[in-house]
C-alpha cells in the first residue's frame, strides 16, 4: 500500500522547502528533510519532519517522500509531476499559494536553514553529504535500507572541517607508512587537527 498523502508535519516541511527553493527533484526532496531533522535533533532534541531515514545506494532517503513521489501525483498542497531533467524524472512543487500552517516559527527556521545552506546542492553532492554523516556504516550497508543516524555524531559531521576531511579520504595513501608521523595520543592529535 502506497501513501496517498504524507504525514502533515512531513508534508509541511516539504512544502516549506518548495516555497523556499521552488520545484524539487525527487533526490533533493528525499534528502533535505533528513538534514532538517539532523539539525533539529541537535538544537532542540527532537525531529521536525519525522520521516523514516534509510541508507539507500546513493545516500540517505526519506522513505515516505520517495513512495509519495513515486506512486502519486501529489495531494492538495503538493503537485508531483514528471520532468526530463534528472534520472528520477519526478519533481514536487507547491499547488498554488504557499501554505501558512503546519510548522511553528522555530520549525520553519530549521527548514529555512537547510534550504539556505544545502538547497543549492545537486543530487550527487547531497548523496555524498548524507553519506558523510553516517560513516559508522560500512560500504555494504548502503543500499540495505538501514536506519540513518540523527544524533550528535551526525550533526558534528556537518562541520566544514569534517566535510573537507571526508572529501580527502579517497585520496589518502594509507599504505605508505613513511608518510605517517608520530602523534602520541591519536584522539588529542585528531581533535587538534580538526580544531575541536
Amino acid at each position: 500500500m502506497h501513501p496517498k498523502s504524507l504525514d502533515p508535519k512531513l508534508e509541511a516541511v516539504l512544502a516549506r522547502l518548495c516555497e523556499r527553493l521552488g520545484p524539487l527533484t525527487k533526490t533533493r526532496a528525499v534528502k533535505l528533510p533528513y538534514l532538517v531533522d539532523v539539525i533539529a535533533t541537535h538544537i532542540v532534541g527532537r525531529r521536525v519532519a519525522g520521516g523514516t531515514y534509510q541508507t539507500w545506494e546513493h545516500g540517505v532517503v526519506t522513505r515516505e517522500i520517495f513512495a509519495f513521489m513515486t506512486h502519486t501525483d501529489g495531494d492538495e498542497r503538493l503537485l508531483v509531476e514528471d520532468h526530463d531533467f534528472s534520472e528520477s524524472g519526478r519533481q514536487v512543487r507547491l499547488r498554488g499559494e504557499a501554505p501558512t500552517d503546519g510548522l511553528s516559527a522555530e520549525e520553519r527556521a530549521f527548514v529555512d536553514l537547510v534550504a539556505d545552506d544545502y538547497g543549492d546542492l545537486d543530487a550527487a553532492r547531497l548523496g555524498l553529504l548524507t553519506k558523510s554523516l553516517n560513516t559508522h556504516l560500512s560500504p555494504a550497508d548502503w543500499g540495505s535500507n538501514q536506519e540513518a543516524a540523527l544524533g550528535e555524531e551526525a550533526y558534528s559531521r556537518l562541520s566544514p572541517g569534517w566535510q573537507q576531511f571526508f572529501e580527502q579520504i579517497p585520496e589518502l595513501d594509507l599504505k605508505d607508512r613513511s608518510r605517517f608521523e608520530s602523534v602520541g595520543d591519536p584522539r588529542r592529535h585528531l581533535a587538534e587537527q580538526l580544531g575541536a
